[in-house]
C-alpha cells in the first residue's frame, strides 16, 4: 500500500486510480482478515462506489478535498453514518447503524476520504488487548499468537498489513500508542482538544486521532481533522499551521529529557536500547539530550484507577438496564470496583490529576520534549488483557502511557526497528500540552523520510 501522500500524487498524475487502490485494499483485507481479525465490517460496495466517484473527480481535475480517494479505516468506537457500530460489545445489536458521523469522520468525508470499514476494538475500548465477545480475538500481524495491543488493535494490525495507509484510533489510557508500538506503525495521542471528539463519560482522558504507516501521512491528515467542530465545545481553536511543513522543521536546539523508567519501573533491555537509539537520533539532529525523569507529586496510578473505574460506571449508567446487562463481564468487574469509590476519593483524584498536569507543565519549562518507553515489555499472548502474572485489571506494570491521558499532553509511539524475535520496537515522545508540533517534528526526525 502506497503512503497517502504518494497515493494523492499518483492520482493527480493519472498514474493510478482510486478504484485500483480500493480494490487492492479490499483484496488484501479478504486475504488477511481470517488470520488477524483486524476488520469487523468492510463496506465493499460503498467503497467501490465512492472510489468511482473519486476517479471521475480526479479525471476532471477537481478533487473534493485533500484526501480524495484515500481509503481509511475507522475504529468501531466511532460512528460512521451508514455502517454498523457494535463498539465490540454485545450491548449493541448488529442492526445498530448510526445516522451521523463522529466529528473526525465528518472531516474525513468532507475531504473525500473513502470510509472502507470498521476496525476491531474490545468492548468499549476496555483493554490493552483487542478481544471482544462479538468479534473474537484480534492478532498481531508479526506473530498471530500474540496481541496487537489495544484497544485500537484492529487499526494497528490493518495498517501493519498495508490494508490502508490511514486508520482512526482512540486513546483513553494508551489505546493508540500501545497498538502502534506492537504493530510497528506511527500513532500519536493528540493534546486533548486538538482533534474534536465526541463528548461523553470518557472525556477528557479519551482522544481521537489517525494512526498511519508514517509521520508525514499523520501530518497530512491533521491538516484536515484538526478543524473545530461544534459537537466538541472544548476543541482548540482552528490553527493556520501546515502540519506537513511543521513536521519537517527539525529539532535543532530543542531540549530533550531521556527517561527510561517511571517510579522505579523500567523496560526490557531491548526496549530501553530502542529508546536510547531514538534519543541519539535527536542528538545527532541538534537536540540537547539529558538524562532526567519527572518528579510525580503522587503515584499516577492512584487517580487513574479512580477515573478508569468511574468512567465505565458512568458509561453503563447511561445505558438502559437491559442493554447494560450484556456488556463484557470484564467491564462489569471494573464497574463493581467503582462502587467502592467515595465522593471524597473521587475529588482527591481530580486534585491529583491537576497536580500531575502542573508537575508536567513545570517539567516542560526545562525540557521541550521527553523520550521514554511506550510499554515496559513486548506483546504477550493474544486474548489476555495483561501479560502474566498480572491480573486483568492491573495497570501497575505499564506506567508509561496512561499518565499523559490525565495530563492531556500529546504523546506518540515511533517505530524503532525489530527485536530478536522480529517483533516491532518503539519509543515514545511526549511534549507539553498544545505542543503537538514538537512531537511530530521529533517523530519525523527519528523515523526519517521513510515514515
Amino acid at each position: 500500500m502506497l503512503s497517502a501522500a504518494d497515493m494523492l500524487l499518483a492520482y493527480a498524475a493519472r498514474q493510478i486510480s482510486p478504484v485500483e487502490i480500493v480494490k487492492a485494499a479490499l483484496a488484501a483485507i479478504e486475504a488477511d482478515n481470517e488470520r488477524v481479525n483486524a476488520w469487523v465490517h468492510v463496506a465493499s460496495e460503498a467503497a467501490i462506489r465512492d472510489a468511482l466517484a473519486s476517479e471521475l473527480r480526479w479525471a476532471r481535475g477537481v478533487p473534493l478535498g485533500a484526501l480524495d480517494g484515500v481509503p481509511v479505516g475507522v475504529k468501531d468506537l466511532l460512528a460512521v453514518a451508514g455502517q454498523p457500530m457494535r463498539r465490540g460489545s454485545p450491548a449493541y445489536p448488529a442492526s445498530f447503524v448510526p445516522a451521523e458521523d463522529a466529528p473526525i469522520v465528518t472531516r474525513l468525508r468532507e475531504a473525500g476520504a473513502i470510509l472502507i470499514g470498521k476496525t476491531a476494538t474490545p468492548d468499549s475500548g476496555c483493554k490493552l488487548d483487542t478481544t471482544s465477545l462479538v468479534h473474537g480475538i484480534t492478532r498481531n500481524p508479526y506473530n498471530p499468537a500474540l496481541t496487537p495491543g489495544g484497544s485500537s488493535g484492529g487499526t494497528g494490525a490493518a495498517l501493519a498489513l498495508g490494508h490502508v495507509a490511514i486508520a482512526i484510533g482512540t486513546d483513553g489510557g494508551g489505546s493508540i500508542r500501545v497498538p502502534a508500538a506492537y504493530c510497528g506503525v506511527f500513532g500519536i495521542k493528540p493534546s486533548t482538544g486538538r482533534i474534536p471528539a465526541p463528548i461523553g463519560p470518557f472525556w477528557p482522558h479519551a482522544v481521537t486521532g489517525p494512526m498511519t504507516r508514517g509521520v508525514l501521512d499523520t501530518a497530512l491528515v491533521w491538516n484536515t481533522v484538526t478543524q473545530p467542530d461544534a459537537r466538541d465545545p472544548y476543541a482548540m481553536p482552528t490553527t493556520r499551521l501546515d502540519w506537513v511543513a511543521e513536521t519537517k522543521l527539525g529539532v535543532a536546539g530543542l531540549r530533550v529529557a531521556l527517561t527510561t523508567s517511571f517510579n522505579g519501573i523500567g523496560a526490557t533491555p531491548e526496549i530501553t536500547q530502542a529508546v536510547q537509539k531514538a534519543a541519539e537520533a535527536l542528538a545527532r539532529a541538534g537536540a540537547i539530550v539529558q538524562l532526567d525523569e519527572p518528579t510525580w507529586p503522587c503515584d499516577p496510578l492512584d487517580p487513574f484507577m479512580v477515573f478508569w473505574r468511574c468512567m465505565y460506571a458512568q458509561s453503563l449508567a447511561m445505558m438502559p438496564p437491559d442493554q447494560a446487562a450484556n456488556v463484557d463481564p470484564f467491564i462489569k468487574d471494573i464497574v463493581a470496583a467503582a462502587a467502592g469509590i467515595s465522593r471524597s476519593e473521587f475529588q482527591q483524584a481530580m486534585t491529583q490529576r491537576d497536580m500531575l498536569a502542573l508537575a508536567m507543565s513545570n517539567f516542560h519549562q526545562k525540557y521541550d520534549l521527553m523520550i521514554c518507553p511506550v510499554m515496559p515489555c513486548q506483546p504477550w499472548s493474544a486474548g489476555r488483557a495483561t501479560p502474566p502474572p498480572f491480573s486483568e485489571d492491573n495497570w501497575s506494570w505499564c506506567p508509561f502511557a496512561y499518565p499523559f491521558n490525565m495530563t492531556r499532553q500529546p504523546a506518540a509511539s515511533i517505530p524503532m526497528g525489530k527485536d530478536v524475535n522480529a517483533l516491532p520496537l518503539a519509543a515514545q515522545i511526549v511534549a507539553g500540552h498544545g505542543r503537538d508540533d514538537l512531537v511530530l517534528r521529533a517523530a519525523f526526525t527519528i523515523a526519517g523520510n521513510n515514515t
